[in-house]
C-alpha cells in the first residue's frame, strides 16, 4: 500500500502466489453431496 492506495501490478495476474503443495494437501475425492433436509410440514431447507 502506498498512500492509502494498492499499487497496480506491473505484470499478469493478481499478484497472488500460491502454495501448490497446501492446495494439493487439501484436494478430497469431490465425494461431496448438498445436505438437504425436509421438515414435517413439507418444507425442505439446504445447509
Amino acid at each position: 500500500m502506498v498512500g492509502g492506495y494498492i499499487e497496480v501490478p506491473e505484470g499478469p495476474g493478481l499478484g497472488i502466489e500460491l502454495d501448490e503443495e497446501k492446495v494439493r494437501e487439501g484436494l478430497f475425492a469431490g465425494d461431496w453431496q448438498t445436505p438437504v433436509w425436509k421438515h414435517e410440514d413439507g418444507s425442505f431447507a439446504e445447509w
